[in-house]
């Protein structure tokens, strides 16, 4: 594996909010056997995590951040009435994680991500009649089948015809997706199926390869309430995760429009 890959992965897990909560307190705590002015650091850094730990822990802190990603493209509701719909060859669908196979059903080898945008590839494909699905994601961490196998494999049990899958099975990131299936397409008009916070980084990175994707965001994080319930007044990890993905996403973002 790329050493490069590898170091952009642990550098982007220490700069997510747990990772940097949990270093200031532990921070914190070794100062507080300290000199009294490092004692007064100390403090503040246990309190900094504190205040940030149940800031991220609130759903309506976590959907601040994740909104303004999900929000940048429509849902592809009607994909048959779009004005390119006649000419689109291709529903590309974004891995989001897998699992070995082990004893797991083929149902529960793709993560609740990967799962999302391949269903919603699938509603797409359908009502596009004469497309390809184009499935993509690599053997990331773990000596196992590429995703893009395990993904052509729950696609195949949801009704897909084998002739109409194409397995991008070498890309790591988002980065390689990128690059890889425009060698595959062309300047073929497409789909691109993601998670609706992952679309921004990767309509950007698509178009740094030449290609115009027509994006169809699903998995929403951020998901209007109508209503407040019980929970909404109370800190959990479901809104925790969101905030880190979203700060992922923002990260990655960054890092896009630098190169």
């Amino acid at each position: 594996m790329d050493i490069l890959f590898l170091l952009k992965k642990i550098v982007s897990n220490f700069l997510m909010p747990l990772s940097v909560i949990i270093a200031f307190i532990t921070t914190g705590l070794l100062m507080l056997g300290r000199k009294k002015k490092r004692q007064k650091t100390g403090i503040f850094l246990i309190v900094l995590a504190t205040i940030l730990l149940a800031a991220f822990s609130y759903g309506f802190i976590a959907n601040a951040l994740v909104a303004p990603l999900e929000n940048r493209y429509p849902p592809l509701l009607n994909p048959e009435n779009h004005p390119q719909a006649r000419d689109i060859r291709y529903v590309v669908v974004l891995g989001g994680g897998s699992f070995p196979e082990g004893e797991l059903p083929l149902s529960s080898r793709l993560t609740p991500e990967s799962l999302a945008r391949l269903l919603e590839g699938m509603r797409i494909y359908h009502r596009l009649s004469g497309t390809k699905l184009l499935l993509s994601g690599g053997a990331v961490f773990q000596d196992v089948q590429p995703e893009a196998a395990t993904l052509a494999n729950v696609a195949l049990m949801m009704g897909a015809r084998e002739e109409d899958l194409i397995r991008e099975d070498q890309s790591l990131d988002t980065s390689d997706q990128a690059r890889l299936i425009a060698a595959v397409i062309g300047k073929s008009p497409f789909i691109l199926v993601t998670s609706a916070i992952h679309m921004p980084r990767s309509m950007a990175l698509f178009r740094k390869q030449g290609l115009a994707p027509i994006p169809a965001p699903t998995n929403y994080l951020a998901v209007p309430q109508t209503h407040f319930r019980p929970g909404s007044f109370f800190p959990g990890t479901v809104p925790l995760q969101k905030a880190e993905a979203a700060i992922h996403e923002y990260l990655g973002l960054i890092v896009t429009y630098m190169k």
